[in-house]
């Protein structure tokens, strides 16, 4: 059984548990020399790599190649995630806020009128008492999912670490003081006589710098403060925000305004799109609706609804009955999870018919590299070998890596391996 690292090829034997051996290289040539080297293989276990599928048909043609199941489901899921990031904002809409508690409006944001992070955690608290959602909680306070759970589960004891003012205002406070202590120092020097040159010189400062220090009024503002610099964005913003309204992407908006035109930065649109959303949210103050993160329902290709914190069973029906691609795509994985699991590989032709169809791009992604490499993912469905227990090697043979500290060659490296494998 074999397994690929960074570094070099990894075999073990099915049978013993043990490595066989380890190549420095991963090329065709040596792994098919290895392998032709063992006359008796019948069955080879390995990850997707084409270069181990040739070297294996060449070495032992009449052997049967079976695909590790954990990397082929791990590469639906990541072509799904893709596509999930691409169809989706960061949080998708699902319903109003309920506040149990009484009539009162809520507002997005809130977090932003705590003085201190503990009075931000102790709102978080109070709110998850009155059996506040967690979605709920981030969307009135406007943070993530994420933060609400780990904010929830600070202890009291930990008041004195966040009583403090925010990082923000005492990073501002700093920065005022040591601005208003070198513009001072400046202008005691220049009255001295000293050119800017002098003066950046003896100050280690660019000589513009100096420039806008000795220009600077009482306030320690410079002349130029106030006036408006003109912005690569500016004759698209009308556009970025039909773009937005209507539920596209950051991502995709900046690939529609670059086709016309634009020069700037993909960055330069996420702040305008966020600074209009607040701005929005600010117009029409109450804020009653309700949001479910993407990276949750990404989450949930991955592991049952009772594994992620952050999203109800309720949620989740929500998003399948309002959100039609993303329950097609989330489907399509648990349909492909139970042929994978369920020892019947005749439904998998059925499956790839059925998602081409689809003319999702990602997936077809996926199917052009399980079509080539059809008949070792079958074997996948119908053996139940697996990659696992190379797993559990390759971590073992990084941790004897790390206590050598990297000064050995590679024979030195392999050597320590098998002694310790086959002396324990």
């Amino acid at each position: 059984m074999k397994k690929r690292n960074k570094y070099a090829t990894v075999i073990i034997d099915i049978e013993t548990r043990k490595i066989v051996d380890i190549l420095e290289s991963r090329d065709y040539e040596e792994v098919k020399r290895w392998l032709s080297s063992f006359p008796n293989l019948e069955l080879i276990s390995r990850d997707g790599s084409i270069v181990y599928n040739k070297a294996i048909k060449d070495a032992h043609p009449k052997s049967i190649q079976v695909s590790d199941r954990f990397h082929i489901l791990k590469n639906l899921t990541d072509y799904c995630k893709q596509y999930i990031k691409r169809i989706f904002k960061n949080k998708i809409e699902i319903g109003k806020l309920e506040n149990i508690n009484s009539g009162e409006t809520l507002y997005l944001k809130e977090k932003y009128k705590f003085k201190t992070k503990w009075d931000l955690i102790l709102k978080v608290k109070e709110l998850r008492d009155l059996k506040y959602k967690v979605n709920d909680i981030a969307s009135i306070l406007g943070m993530s999912n994420k933060t609400v759970i780990a904010y929830s589960k600070i202890s009291n004891e930990d008041k004195e670490k966040y009583d403090k003012i925010t990082n923000a205002e005492a990073k501002s406070s700093d920065i005022s003081k040591s601005k208003e202590y070198l513009i001072n120092k400046v202008k005691e020097l220049s009255s001295e006589g000293k050119s800017m040159r002098k003066i950046a010189e003896e100050m280690v400062l660019d000589r513009k710098t100096v420039k806008k220090y000795l220009e600077s009024d009482e306030n320690w503002n410079h002349t130029s403060k106030g006036v408006k610099k003109k912005s690569k964005l500016d004759n698209y913003k009308n556009l970025v925000k039909k773009f937005y309204i209507d539920g596209i992407s950051s991502k995709e908006i900046y690939k529609k305004i670059k086709a016309k035109g634009y020069t700037g930065s993909e960055s330069l649109i996420r702040k305008f799109i966020t600074d209009f959303r607040s701005e929005t949210i600010e117009e029409n103050e109450a804020v009653d609706i309700r949001y479910v993160e993407t990276n949750d329902l990404i989450s949930l290709l991955y592991k049952p609804i009772e594994k992620v914190e952050t999203i109800t069973l309720e949620e989740f029906e929500v998003v399948l009955d309002r959100y039609e691609k993303y329950k097609i795509i989330f489907n399509i994985v648990e349909e492909f999870k139970e042929i994978l699991f369920g020892k019947d590989s005749t439904k998998l032709n059925t499956w790839i018919t059925k998602s081409k169809a689809l003319g999702i791009k990602e997936l077809n992604s996926f199917i052009t590299g399980i079509t080539r490499d059809i008949e070792a993912v079958e074997n996948a469905i119908n053996y139940e070998y697996s990659n696992g227990l190379a797993e559990g090697k390759i971590n073992k043979i990084k941790v004897i890596k790390r206590i050598m500290y990297g000064r050995c060659t590679f024979e030195i490296l392999r050597n320590r391996v098998l002694q310790i494998e086959y002396n324990t």
